[in-house]
């Protein structure tokens, strides 16, 4: 197996090898994975942590020969709300919030620093204890943040990436598409027991699951839909006051926290 790192902030991975091809998710400083296959200009890989396969261009990854980082949430810190930076002697990176920095791995990039990189800003233990106390941040931080397909950061974010963003500050790894998260957890059966966190899926006319957001109580949603903003929801689905009318048809809930 032939694994690379990423060594920049945050990268496009996309659905073809170019630069005209659709972005399917983001790879973000430090994630590793594993090289698949080499075009000219292009390497297709597959994420360790998420499973998710796309295109990255060359020069924006370096192979990676040391271990592979262990994905419990005590092996690792997150870059928190304030954002961090990844500095060495002749580079500093700036590091997008949800970022995640295992303790035991040497940021010591081959071909590209003769220094090791030191995280300088905030990290902090990814725990759900915390949730209570670090979600009213998240929420502002991503408020009114633009909607980009396939974007998992602040400059612009997809409905799923906003949720795996917010979770990964808690130490739980969501899959990257909202189909996909919408297999974990276990179902909440009534609205009414929604609880802070859950997830709200909605599916489109075909019955195929396309948005999720997170759950501020059992009335308000958090999701990306244009930008990153707060509705209500009830048992019919998201109601947009704007446009007057139901935008979104609820699916399910699950519980995942």
């Amino acid at each position: 197996m032939v694994l690379g790192i990423c060594n920049l902030s945050v990268v496009p991975l996309r659905s073809d090898p170019s630069h005209r091809s659709e972005m399917v998710n983001q790879v973000l400083f430090a994630e590793i994975f594993e090289l698949l296959e080499e075009r000219s200009e292009w390497t297709y890989i597959r994420m360790l942590e998420s499973d998710y396969e796309g295109w990255l261009q060359h020069g924006q990854y370096r192979i990676w020969g040391g271990e592979i980082p262990s994905f419990d949430d005590d092996a690792y810190r997150v870059v928190d709300c304030s954002g961090a930076e990844a500095i060495s002697d002749q580079n500093s990176i700036r590091l997008v919030p949800g970022t995640k920095i295992w303790d035991t791995l040497s940021l010591t990039l081959p071909n590209s620093s003769p220094a090791p990189y030191h995280i300088q800003g905030g990290l902090r233990n990814p725990t759900v204890a915390d949730f209570a106390m670090e979600l009213p941040k998240l929420v502002n931080l991503y408020h009114a943040c633009p909607y980009l397909w396939g974007g998992r950061s602040p400059y612009g974010l997809d409905c799923s990436g906003l949720t795996q963003a917010i979770y990964a500050q808690f130490g739980i790894t969501l899959r990257r598409d909202a189909y996909q998260q919408a297999e974990q957890g276990r179902t909440v059966d009534f609205v009414a027991e929604i609880k802070p966190g859950d997830l709200a899926f909605f599916d489109n006319e075909e019955g195929r699951i396309t948005h999720v957001g997170l759950m501020l109580d059992a009335d308000r949603i958090f999701h990306a839909s244009a930008y990153v903003r707060t509705d209500n929801m009830d048992s019919e689905g998201i109601f947009n006051p704007s446009e007057g009318r139901y935008t979104h048809k609820l699916r399910i809930v699950k519980r995942i926290l």
